[in-house]
């Protein structure tokens, strides 16, 4: 009867347990209890502090002094790399030059006094004229190497200098003496110019300077892809011209006394121009003008190396020594080398943009006085490249061992909220700084270009620099896993109405702030249970 009684206790007590259980297996899990197993990207970052900084800046200022003559710019305006920002008057420079020229004419006259018994060498006409047109062709072509390799402030310069040199050689031709000097003769005896296509060679230069002035309102718009296209063009219309410049200058490309070598310089030329002739011939699509014109040339080149060796037969039969006649070319080289001295005086007259930015300060006005004391002190303009931004923080000790010139950045600026911008980590410090025990790492970040988010210098900001990255991975919060490291597990819910779960080992991956990456364990889809 006893142990009957006590069976019967021991069965109530086993049906309480179990109604217990089943009330507690039907408990339903809470939704904020739990997550889902889902596919995604996965990033890994370190947190760096800072602030921004626009480090492309420049407070321009001119190369000499003088008094102000224009402001081209106001605050607040927005300009191109080469745009003329502001010009001193000129007036002594512009004289300079046209002094530095004209030595340059004297040094050549001084050679043919003494070199030719005063008689002027028919091919030694105009040869500043052709020296400056053919120093503009180089400006010219060199403005366009810039321009492909990106240095706009060094093409705007040259372009600059090239103008110099086109007007200069345009008032060498233009000059009304020459339609009556040196005066030629025809067959019949009939006078005839010496150099009849004058006012062609001007109207040509005219045209060539207006070009580089389109070419300049192109810089100041930024339309670098134009300009160089139009520096193309109006390079091959200077070395079309250079015939007609050079046939009515009769200097046979050099500044100094033409001599033998000269002539077989001129001798191998022609030789040259002849095999080509040869080809030609031989060519099935064979082009009677161009063959025509090819021999013109010739015979033009040999002339002119024939009428060399004349007169340098005359000079040496006068008594006159080659170690003479080289001082005196020598005296042209240094005064062309004083020439160019002036042209980059007259040059620094002019303040160009360095870069595309915004003037954000003019410190003169027009009519002030730079004097030589305080010229190269005194800024004119202070240019802020503001399109170019960069960040400057820092990373703990214990994370600098993570970042990588290079690596992918997303920043987010405190007076922004709600907006980021992308960058690229550019530079990390060998050399921390130690506060208050502890030490952390200068980093500078540069910032891509952004649209329509108006940054400015000094605004704090936050970067996580992207230091590990897994696309289209299982994840789960770090909340979901228990669990000493290499042992971690998490709960699956199998049904959530009545709380039915089961524990499981789960491997993982990379795992950042708030996620982890699941290699094994679970299935995208599931419900796991989240900590608090």
């Amino acid at each position: 009867m006893i142990e009957r009684r006590l069976s019967d206790a021991l069965l109530i007590v086993l049906l309480i347990v179990t109604a217990a259980s089943c009330s507690q297996s039907k408990k339903q899990i809470p939704a904020d209890q739990m997550a889902t197993v889902t596919r995604g990207d996965l990033v890994i970052s370190i947190s760096s502090d800072g602030n921004l900084n626009m480090p492309n800046e420049a407070y321009l200022k001119f190369g000499l002094p003088g008094t102000v003559k224009e402001i081209h710019v106001e605050k607040g305006d927005v300009v191109r790399a080469g745009t003329i920002l502001a010009t001193l008057d000129d007036t002594t420079e512009v004289l300079e030059v046209k002094a530095k020229q004209y030595l340059v004419e004297q040094a050549i006259n001084n050679v043919m006094q003494n070199c030719c018994g005063g008689n002027y060498p028919t091919f030694y006409s105009l040869a500043t004229g052709l020296m400056r047109f053919e120093q503009a062709q180089d400006e010219i072509k060199q403005a366009g190497a810039y321009l492909s390799e990106n240095r706009s402030y060094d093409a705007a310069s040259n372009l600059s200098l090239a103008k110099y040199d086109l007007s200069a050689a345009r008032s060498v031709y233009a000059d009304p003496k020459l339609d009556t000097f040196q005066t030629q003769y025809n067959d019949l005896q009939q006078p005839m110019p010496a150099f009849p296509e004058l006012k062609q060679i001007v109207a040509l230069l005219d045209a060539r300077i207006e070009n580089l002035d389109g070419i300049q309102q192109l810089f100041e718009a930024g339309d670098y892809t134009a300009a160089l296209d139009s520096i193309g063009i109006l390079s091959s219309d200077l070395d079309d011209a250079h015939t007609i410049v050079k046939s009515n200058s009769r200097l046979p490309g050099a500044y100094t006394y033409p001599d033998t070598s000269t002539s077989l310089a001129i001798s191998r030329q022609v030789l040259d121009s002849l095999s080509e002739i040869e080809n030609m011939l031989y060519d099935d699509n064979l082009d009677r003008v161009k063959v025509s014109e090819k021999l013109r040339m010739a015979e033009h080149d040999l002339l002119m190396s024939n009428m060399i060796l004349d007169e340098s037969e005359t000079i040496y039969r006068s008594g006159l020594s080659p170690q003479t006649l080289r001082a005196y070319n020598l005296n042209i080289e240094t005064a062309m080398i004083d020439l160019d001295q002036a042209k980059q005086d007259l040059l620094k007259t002019e303040i160009l943009a360095p870069f595309d930015g915004t003037v954000v300060d003019i410190p003169v006005k027009v009519n002030d006085q730079l004097s030589q004391f305080d010229y190269s002190s005194k800024p004119v303009v202070h240019l802020v490249d503001t399109k170019t931004i960069k960040m400057i923080g820092t990373v703990d000790e214990v994370d600098i061992s993570g970042i990588k010139v290079g690596q992918q950045a997303t920043i987010s600026v405190d007076a922004f909220p709600g907006r980021t911008v992308t960058g690229k980590v550019s530079f990390i410090s060998p050399f921390g700084n130690l506060t208050a025990g502890e030490v952390d790492f200068p980093v500078e970040i540069y910032l891509d270009p952004t649209e329509g988010l108006q940054l400015k210098g000094t605004l704090t900001a936050t970067a996580e620099i992207v230091t590990g990255y897994r696309d289209n991975v299982l994840m789960v919060p770090n909340r979901a896993l228990r669990g000493p490291a290499g042992n971690l597990t998490a709960t699956v819910v199998l049904d959530p109405d009545k709380g039915i779960t089961e524990k499981r080992s789960v491997t993982i991956g990379l795992q950042n702030k708030t996620s982890t990456e699941i290699v094994s364990g679970l299935k995208e889809g599931e419900k796991v249970l989240i900590q608090d």
